[in-house]
């Protein structure tokens, strides 16, 4: 009885070590094959440089929240920098290239009026720095491989560089291309007025807010030798680099002015007024 006991606990012991290295195999494949979709820490093919319109993003986010306020440039007509991301074709990152080496704000202190204004935090409610801490962590310390990138000042002073060099304002009002709450566009229209002046498409990116299409991002990219050049293995449809839906109008949306305040506080008492006299 003894033996037979100790020969199924024996059995049990080399199933259960055969299904452990089973699985420990099995995970192994799948790091393998995650860790060969990842591009390495400085394994990149291109930077994209991003910007946003700031009323488009204010729009998600007061929809988000209602309490949610947000913070614009002082020109209404002021596009902003979202980032500068490097990128490998046909996948997204690398990111996070060094957790040590975090965002400081004192490498930036030289350029921070600046930074407030072309490389704006729309989200209010967020921290002082968030946008710019975020950006530096995620997408700057990969950038850092390159020369003219490899410190904080380096990399922001770079993204105010490319905006006053590639601002879309220019290339939009150039092309007639206006904000606007009450007239669309369409996607075309938008990639020709880049085309016109860059020779590259742009990547148009768009997003979708209570059944409304706005334009939020224009990005173009550049080799590691700061060429302009096209984003490659980005998604495209009909010729245009885009996620937006092409059989719906955009809308670039017009700054949304704040109530001058004095007109309101005649409001109120006009309105109290005729309350009292009533």
């Amino acid at each position: 009885m003894c033996s037979k006991g100790l020969i199924s606990v024996l059995i049990l012991y080399l199933c259960f070590d055969f299904a452990h290295q089973h699985k420990e195999n099995h995970m192994s494949r799948l790091y393998r094959q995650l860790a060969a979709r990842m591009p390495a820490a400085n394994d990149w093919d291109f930077l994209m440089f991003t910007q946003q319109w700031p009323s488009s993003m204010c729009k998600v986010w007061t929809h988000k929240k209602p309490h949610h306020h947000c913070v614009f440039p002082k020109k209404p007509d002021s596009w902003t920098i979202h980032g500068i991301w490097p990128t490998k074709k046909g996948t997204k990152g690398p990111f996070n290239c060094n957790n040590t080496w975090l965002f400081d704000v004192e490498q930036i202190r030289p350029i921070e009026n600046e930074l407030e204004e072309a490389w704006t935090n729309i989200e209010k409610e967020t921290a002082l720095y968030n946008l710019w801490a975020h950006e530096w962590n995620k997408h700057g310390t990969c950038a850092a491989s390159l020369e003219a990138l490899n410190s904080q000042l380096k990399y922001f002073s770079k993204g105010i560089e490319l905006l006053n060099k590639y601002h879309m304002n220019d290339m939009l009002t150039a092309a007639n291309i206006l904000p606007s709450n009450t007239t669309g566009l369409n996607a075309q229209d938008i990639n020709k007025a880049i085309v016109s002046k860059l020779g590259i498409r742009p990547f148009i990116a768009c997003e979708f807010e209570d059944g409304i299409q706005y334009l939020m991002e224009l990005r173009i990219c550049f080799d590691k030798q700061m060429n302009v050049m096209e984003c490659e293995g980005e998604h495209e449809i009909n010729g245009l680099i885009t996620n937006c839906v092409i059989s719906k109008e955009i809308m670039y949306p017009a700054r949304e002015q704040p109530p001058n305040r004095q007109l309101v506080q005649l409001y109120k008492f006009v309105n109290w007024v005729q309350w009292f006299t009533l």
